[in-house]
C-alpha cells in the first residue's frame, strides 16, 4: 500500500474515534473532541458537528427554540438538562472547517439552511453514527428513526426541535355545534354560550380548516391546531387524521384506515426536506405527511407502494365556512390540554421567519431554480401512485380559472365560496367563470358544489381532491411537480 494512502487511512480512523467521543457522556470529552476535529480540518467531520450544534443549540436556550411553543415556560424534557448533552465549541469549529460564518441568534438555524445546500461527504459510517447520537441523546427521536428499510438519507432528516413526548396530537377532541363557539353570535369572544358549556372563541378571521364527512361540515381553527400539528377522530364513522406541517402550511386529511387497521398517527420530531414527518403508533412506521407514504419501517416492507386516501379539506375564514356552512360544527377549544392556545391567536411567529422571508430555507431543503418561488402558496392534485403533483398558485386564481390536464384528466380550478381552490373534472373546454361556478364551451352553466359541478340536467364533474401546501414541499417531495396556468414558465 502506497505510504500516502496508509496516512490517509490512519487519518481516517484518527477521525471516527474523534467524533466517537462526540457520542460519550461527558461534556469536557466533547469539548476536546471538538477542538481536535477543528484542528484537523478536515470538512468529513461538519455533518457530525452539525449534528451536536442543533442539539447543543436547543438545549442550552430551551426558552427561545423549544416547540411547540406553549411548552417553553415548562422544563425540556429530562434528557435535554443532563450536563453531557453539551458540545462546547462546535460552533466554533465549524467556523473553521468551512467558509461559512454565523453569529445571529439562530445560528444553527442557518448552518442547517447552508448545509442543505452542500454536498459534503460524511466519513464512512455516518448513518449508524447519527442513528447512535439520536438513540442516545433524542431517545424519543431515535427509537423511531432506527427502523428499516428506509427509503430516506439519514442526512437528509433534521430534528424539528421537538419529539412525540411532548408534541402531542389532539386526540378524539369533542366538536360542537359552530354557533356555541362563535364569538358574533350572541356573546363577545372568550364569553360562553348562553348556556355557559363552551367558550365562544372563534372570531370571523380565524383561519380555519374545513371538510366534510357523510354531510356532516367540521371546522378546526389553525391556531388551536397548530401546537398539536396532527389530530385523531372517528367523525361520522370515518377514523380520519387531520395532519398540518407548519413549515409547509399544509393541512391534509388522511383516511387513517389502512387493510382493515386503524392507524394512530404522531409527529415523530423529525423533518426531511422541510416537511414533518409522522409515525404510526401501531408499527412505528414513518410517513412523508405531505405525500402519505411510508418512508421506513413495517409499511414501507409489506406495502411499498401504499398511498394513504386523502381527503378534502378547505383552508378558509370561520366567517366564510359558516356562511356556506351555517350548520357546521366546530372544534371545542376545551381540549383537555394545559395549553394556552391564544398563544398562537395572530402571532404565527413561524409564519414570518419563514413563511415571509424568502431569504430564509427551511434546514433540509435544498434550493433548486424551478416554476415558482420555493413559498409560493400552492393548491395541487397529485397521481394515484402518490408520484407525480400538479399545482395551482393560489394567486392565479381570483376571478378567474385554471385549465389544464392533471392526473391523467382535463381539470379546470376555481376559488370556491370560501375563497379556497377547487378542482373538478372539466366540462367542455374552454370554460369562463361564472357567478356560482363555470359556463363551458356549449354555454351550460355549472354550479360548484362541494363535491361536483352540477349542470342543470343533472350532469356532474366530479371534485378532485387535493392538498395544499408551499411550492417547495410539492417540488421535493414528489417525483415530478408541475405548474397549471399562467404561472407556469
Amino acid at each position: 500500500m502506497p505510504a500516502d494512502s496508509a496516512d490517509t487511512d490512519a487519518d481516517t480512523d484518527e477521525l471516527r474515534e474523534l467524533t466517537d467521543r462526540l457520542l460519550v457522556r461527558d461534556a469536557d470529552e466533547h469539548a476536546d473532541a471538538v477542538a481536535e476535529l477543528a484542528e484537523r480540518g478536515d470538512e468529513r467531520v461538519v455533518p457530525h458537528l452539525l449534528e451536536v450544534l442543533v442539539i447543543d443549540s436547543i438545549a442550552n436556550d430551551w426558552e427561545r427554540f423549544g416547540f411547540p411553543e406553549v411548552l417553553r415556560s415548562h422544563s425540556p424534557p429530562r434528557y435535554l438538562e443532563l450536563p453531557e448533552v453539551r458540545w462546547p465549541g462546535a460552533r466554533d469549529a465549524l467556523d473553521e472547517l468551512t467558509d461559512a460564518g454565523f453569529d445571529s441568534d439562530h445560528a444553527w438555524v442557518e448552518w442547517e439552511s447552508w448545509y442543505s445546500q452542500q454536498d459534503v461527504e460524511p466519513l464512512a459510517g455516518f448513518d449508524e453514527w447519527k442513528l447512535r447520537l439520536y438513540r442516545s441523546y433524542l431517545p424519543p427521536v431515535g427509537g423511531l428513526l432506527d427502523a428499516e428499510p428506509r427509503d430516506v438519507d439519514l442526512q437528509d432528516v433534521r430534528w424539528g426541535n421537538c419529539d412525540r413526548s411532548y408534541l402531542a396530537a389532539l386526540n378524539a377532541p369533542d366538536f360542537v355545534p359552530g354557533d356555541a363557539v362563535d364569538a358574533d353570535a350572541d356573546g363577545n369572544a372568550g364569553e360562553s354560550d348562553a348556556d355557559g358549556d363552551y367558550e365562544r372563541y372563534l372570531e370571523d378571521d380565524d383561519t380555519v380548516f374545513g371538510f366534510e364527512l357523510d354531510g356532516v361540515a367540521y371546522a378546526v381553527p389553525r391556531w388551536v391546531l397548530f401546537p398539536h400539528e396532527l389530530l385523531n377522530a372517528e367523525l361520522g364513522g370515518v377514523p380520519v387524521s387531520l395532519t398540518y406541517c407548519t413549515l409547509c402550511n399544509a393541512p391534509i386529511l388522511y383516511d387513517r384506515r389502512v387493510d382493515g387497521d386503524t392507524l394512530t398517527f404522531g409527529s415523530s420530531g423529525m423533518l426531511a426536506a422541510g416537511n414533518k414527518v409522522m409515525y404510526d403508533e401501531e408499527t412505528e412506521t414513518l410517513w412523508d405527511q405531505h405525500a402519505g407514504v411510508p418512508i421506513a419501517g413495517e409499511y414501507l416492507a409489506s406495502h411499498p407502494d401504499l398511498v394513504l386516501d386523502v381527503l378534502s379539506v378547505t383552508q378558509t375564514e370561520w366567517g366564510e365556512w359558516k356562511a356556506e356552512y351555517p350548520e357546521t360544527l366546530a372544534l371545542d377549544v376545551d381540549t383537555g390540554y394545559d395549553f394556552d392556545y391564544s398563544h398562537y391567536d395572530g402571532d404565527l411567529g413561524i409564519f414570518r421567519h419563514y413563511w415571509e422571508n424568502e431569504d430564509v430555507v427551511q434546514p433540509g431543503v435544498r434550493q433548486a431554480d424551478g416554476a415558482l418561488p420555493e413559498k409560493t402558496q400552492v393548491y395541487g392534485v397529485v397521481s394515484d401512485d402518490g408520484s407525480e403533483a400538479w399545482v395551482v398558485p393560489v394567486d392565479d386564481l381570483g376571478d378567474d380559472v385554471v385549465v389544464g390536464d392533471a392526473a391523467g384528466r382535463r381539470v379546470v380550478a376555481l376559488l370556491d365560496s370560501t375563497g379556497d381552490v377547487a378542482v373538478y373534472e372539466a366540462p367542455p373546454t374552454p370554460v369562463e367563470r361564472s357567478a356560482d361556478g363555470v359556463t363551458d364551451a356549449d354555454g351550460t352553466a355549472w354550479t360548484a358544489t362541494r363535491d361536483a359541478l352540477r349542470a342543470p340536467d343533472g350532469s356532474t364533474r366530479e371534485r378532485i381532491v387535493g392538498r395544499h401546501g408551499l411550492w417547495f414541499a410539492f417540488r421535493s417531495h414528489y417525483d415530478e411537480a408541475h405548474v397549471l396556468g399562467p404561472a407556469a414558465r
